[in-house]
C-alpha cells in the first residue's frame, strides 16, 4: 500500500497546483480551504453512503441498463470530490465476458465525467496529475462487474463561491441534473 501513496501525495500535489476550469484563474478565487479532508480519497474504489442523485440508462449499444448514484459533491480546499457507484446490468446479449469501463461503456483516455455549474455557466473537467492522467478511475483497469455496486470517485477544480449544484456528465450519457455541491464558499 505504500507505493500507492507515494504516487497519490505527488499527484494530489500537481492537481492542487494545476487546478482549474473552464473559467480560468478567477474561478479558484474565494475557494475555502477545508482542514484536514482535502487529501483523502483518489481515483478508484472508496465506500460511499445514500445516493443524493441517481440516473438509470440504457447502454449506447447493447440491450441493457446501467445505473449511475452520485453519493456526494463536495468542496475541498482547491478541489471538488466526487463519490458515486456504478452498477451495470448484465446485457441482454453481446456483453463483453469481463466489463470494464473501457468495454462496457466505451470509455477512452483524457476526461470521461464533467459537471456544469448552471449558474455560472463552466464547464468543469476532471483534474489531471503530473503525467497528465485525469483524476478519475481509469477506464482500462476498472472493473465494474455485473450486477455489483462499484464506488469510484472523481476530482474537479474546487467550485466557485455561490455553486449550489451542478449538472453531472458521466461517459456520453445525459446528465443527472441538479446534484447539490456541498462546502462550496462555506467558512470553516
Amino acid at each position: 500500500m505504500r507505493p500507492f501513496f507515494k504516487a497519490a501525495v505527488p499527484a494530489f500535489a500537481l492537481a492542487l497546483l494545476l487546478a482549474g476550469c473552464s473559467g480560468g484563474e478567477d474561478a479558484r478565487e474565494g475557494s475555502q480551504e477545508q482542514g484536514d479532508g482535502a487529501g483523502q480519497g483518489s481515483p478508484g474504489t472508496v465506500e460511499a453512503g445514500e445516493a443524493i442523485a441517481e440516473g438509470t440508462f440504457s447502454y449506447p449499444e447493447l440491450d441493457g441498463e446501467i445505473t449511475f448514484e452520485i453519493h456526494s459533491l463536495q468542496a475541498r480546499g482547491d478541489l471538488m470530490q466526487m463519490d458515486y457507484s456504478i452498477t451495470p446490468e448484465e446485457p441482454a446479449s453481446d456483453a463483453p465476458s469481463s466489463p470494464y469501463l473501457r468495454s462496457l461503456l466505451g470509455a477512452g483516455t483524457g476526461a470521461n465525467i464533467y459537471l456544469i455549474d448552471m449558474e455560472n455557466l463552466l464547464r468543469y473537467e476532471t483534474v489531471a496529475d503530473e503525467d497528465t492522467e485525469q483524476l478519475e478511475p481509469d477506464p482500462w483497469e476498472t472493473a465494474i462487474p455485473y450486477g455489483e455496486k462499484t464506488t469510484l470517485t472523481a476530482f474537479f477544480a474546487a467550485p466557485r463561491d455561490g455553486m449550489k449544484a451542478a449538472d453531472v456528465y458521466f461517459y456520453g450519457f445525459q446528465p443527472i441534473m441538479n446534484v447539490p455541491v456541498s462546502g462550496a464558499g462555506e467558512s470553516e
